[in-house]
């Protein structure tokens, strides 16, 4: 708060003492002090602030001799005027526009003595208040003896709801006494009755501020129409019979308004109507026996309905009716009874279904037929029938209706049974079909049977009682109808139908039998099969197992090429399958091993396997012994036998030149030897040629070796060195010799081993020491 107390130019306050004792204060100025609103204080445009102060004076001086002034900024907003005895002041405004205001009171006494006091206050934007009007709303009708009420929803941001002052005015009643304010929540609600005609209502809203809001809403106050006099015809209905009300005289209008009218139809006096609207008919279909029905009539002048016109009437019974009358079958035999069937029976009260029934045979009454069925036992092919019927429920008659005529017809053959043998069909089997059981005529007349044959459901053109085998195959349905006929008409067919399935599983496949052992990974398979079947090929060895597959041919034989795993023995078997999914039983199982190490020197042209095709794969062996030849083979059965074709190569002038012949010719066994022998021939193959032939008579030899050897025969003694010599020898020296030679090593199985894929290697050399 800012204050300020401002002292006028003063009188000595104090005198000089003369006899008395003590101090006398004159001419003290006045104090003022502004006691609300508080300093910083906040107000809205419009809104009515009452600032209060108090004055006060030190001296005794009269209050009322000092008057008070307040400024709002520069602007005067209370003039001067006393204060009162008991120095409460108070100054009442209005600010209009928004901002921050500094306001000042003065009080000033009768010597012109002034105080001040000061108030900062901000005014803010008052908003006006809102209404919206609930009810009644524009476009309303009423009526002048209605009493009107009026809702609306009145809001203010600065306000409470219950300081609103509310108006409402009538632009034909002036302001309507209601009530002035709402209700904290927002709500007002007030009543008044208006005279009539039309009324533009305004509802106005004022907040203490002094802004307003309006809402509007324009009603027309009618006064309604006089009740019309009305009749229904007509008088004595029936069900379901339409009702027509007609106005006998016309409603009148206060307002001489033109009218219109609505009709609403009431049942068994029930307060709702069964319908309501403009149409003054009730439509065919709705009235039952019984009911008592009232039409309630009201003239409406475009704003308001007067009372109804009234009246009534009671509905009577219908009778029954029929559409029309056929006959079931409609086409009858000898042997049908014959029904009369009514067509579109209708009762409109819902009574139960009855007819009375008249026949005419052969266009005469029989009278003793009264039910809607005629027996067989009394038509023959060729007579006529007729038949009326009567409709009727427990109050009386509907109209008679008649049938048209009818012929009894000629009576089918019945359906034969029919049989197809063989009842399982295979392939190769024909078909027979045959009449089990017989037809029979009604009207004895002589019956003729005709034949279909349907393949897979499609009619053939076989039309005999016999299907040949060649025309059957796997998978088939076949269908036989016999049809009979009288001369006249065919009868129901008599059916069989038979699935030709091959259920028969094809004969085993076999293998031709395979070398056991073998050189070659490639397998050729034959045998003989089933035609066209397809093979399947079961293979397994220590690894693991799979198939291969094949298709028998049409002359029942097969070839498939495989390959197996070198190093294990395989063994192999087969199945065949036919087109009908028929599995054989499994063939021979025949074994084979492709040997490892493979023989590479074995060949499908028969090389090696004789001393004329003897295998020369090397260059000639000198007595350096700076090659070695290894030969790696087998023999996989007794007949069989290696032959290799080494030469060798000696020199007598070079072993003269060196003193000693180095010739050595070495085969020996490295692997194989005890499943194996061999034998050297020297120059050829026959068998003067062979080496050693006492030795080698039988079974062969595992080791071979040739060279310069003194055997003691007697020339000279045995030198201390085999190997040495000279060009006659000496005591110490053999002879040099040339050995060049071609040898022949054929390679033989024991007869002892068994077969297997056991191999040999050969380990031959040429000057190696002995």
């Amino acid at each position: 708060m800012h204050r300020l107390l401002r002292l006028a130019a003063l009188s000595p306050i104090l005198a000089a003492a003369c006899n008395d004792t003590g101090v006398k204060v004159y001419h003290e100025p006045p104090t003022v002090a502004i006691i609300e609103p508080a300093d910083g204080s906040t107000f809205y445009e419009g809104q009515i602030v009452t600032f209060r102060g108090q004055v006060s004076v030190l001296d005794g001086s009269d209050l009322t001799e000092i008057t008070h002034q307040w400024v709002a900024n520069s602007n005067t907003i209370c003039i001067s005027e006393a204060v009162p005895a008991d120095g409460l002041i108070s100054c009442e405004t209005i600010f209009d526009d928004a901002g921050e205001v500094a306001v000042t009171v003065t009080a000033t006494n009768a010597r012109a003595d002034r105080a001040t006091d000061s108030v900062d206050i901000v005014v803010d934007y008052n908003e006006p208040p809102s209404v919206e009007l609930i009810n009644p709303t524009d476009g309303d009708t009423l009526q002048s003896r209605d009493l009107v009420v009026f809702q609306a929803n009145i809001a203010d941001l600065e306000d409470e709801a219950d300081d609103l002052l509310v108006t409402i005015t009538s632009s034909q009643d002036g302001d309507l006494a209601v009530p002035a304010n709402g209700t904290t929540a927002g709500t007002y609600s007030g009543s008044a009755y208006l005279s009539g005609g039309n009324h533009l209502l305004t509802i106005t809203v004022t907040d203490t501020a002094g802004k307003s809001a309006q809402d509007t809403a324009t009603v027309r106050v009618n006064d309604p129409p006089s009740a019309p006099v009305v009749t229904i015809s007509p008088t004595a209905p029936i069900s379901e019979q339409v009702l027509t009300a007609s106005i006998v005289t016309p409603a009148t209008d206060p307002e001489n308004d033109p009218i219109s009218y609505r009709y609403d139809w009431h049942v068994n006096g029930d307060t709702t109507p069964y319908s309501s609207g403009t149409n003054p008919n009730l439509n065919r279909g709705i009235t039952q026996r019984d009911e008592f029905w009232e039409v309630y009539v009201y003239a409406y002048d475009g704003s308001a309905y007067g009372n109804p016109g009234i009246a009534s009437v009671t509905i009577g019974n219908a009778p029954p009716s029929v559409d029309s009358v056929t006959f079931n079958p409609t086409a009858p035999h000898t042997t049908d009874t014959v029904e009369c069937v009514p067509q579109g029976f209708y009762d409109p009260e819902g009574d139960a279904e009855e007819y009375d029934f008249v026949w005419y045979h052969n266009g005469t009454l029989d009278a003793a037929e009264t039910t809607e069925f005629f027996p067989y036992s009394k038509t023959i092919k060729g007579d006529t029938l007729r038949c009326e019927v009567t409709p009727y429920d427990d109050f009386e008659d509907g109209a008679t209706v008649s049938s048209a005529t009818i012929t009894v017809l000629n009576t089918p053959p019945t359906q034969p049974t029919v049989v197809i043998t063989p009842g399982a069909a295979e392939p190769e089997d024909a078909l027979v079909c045959q009449v089990a059981a017989p037809s029979t005529d009604a009207d004895g007349d002589t019956i003729s049977y005709d034949y279909e044959w349907w393949q897979n459901g499609i009619l053939t053109s076989n039309y005999t009682y016999q299907v040949s085998a060649s025309a059957t195959t796997h998978g088939d349905t076949w269908e036989c109808r016999i049809t009979p006929n009288d001369g006249e008409d065919d009868g129901s067919y008599g059916s069989d139908t038979v699935s030709v399935a091959d259920v028969t599983a094809p004969g085993n496949p076999t293998i031709n039998s395979l070398d056991r052992y073998t050189n070659d990974e490639e397998v050729n398979l034959a045998g003989t099969c089933e035609a066209d079947c397809d093979l399947t090929f079961y293979f397994s060895d220590s690894t693991g197992s799979w198939t291969e597959t094949a298709v028998c041919s049409s002359s029942g034989t097969y070839t498939h090429t495989t390959y197996v795993t070198r190093g294990y023995s395989t063994a192999i078997y087969a199945t065949c399958t036919d087109s009908a999914s028929n599995v054989s039983g499994n063939s021979n199982t025949v074994n084979t091993e492709a040997c490892d190490p493979e023989d590479t020197y074995e060949t499908s042209n028969g090389a090696g396997n004789s001393g004329a095709a003897a295998i020369n794969a090397w260059t000639t062996l000198n007595d350096s012994a700076s090659a070695t030849i290894s030969i790696e083979g087998n023999i996989l059965n007794s007949t069989d036998q290696d032959w290799y074709l080494v030469t060798t190569s000696d020199s007598a002038s070079a072993d003269i030149s060196a003193g000693y012949d180095a010739y050595n010719f070495q085969v020996n066994f490295v692997a194989g030897g005890s499943d194996y022998t061999f034998l050297v021939y020297d120059g050829g193959y026959q068998a003067n040629d062979r080496v050693c032939p006492a030795s080698g008579s039988g079974t062969g030899y595992t080791e071979f070796d040739f060279y310069n050897e003194d055997v003691g025969e007697g020339v000279h003694s045995i030198p201390s060195d085999t190997r040495a010599c000279s060009s006659s020898g000496s005591s110490s020296r053999n002879t040099c010799t040339d050995y060049t030679t071609n040898y022949y090593i054929q390679v033989i199985r024991n007869p002892s081993s068994s077969p297997s894929c056991q191999h040999y290697e050969l380990e031959i050399t040429n000057g190696l020491a002995p």
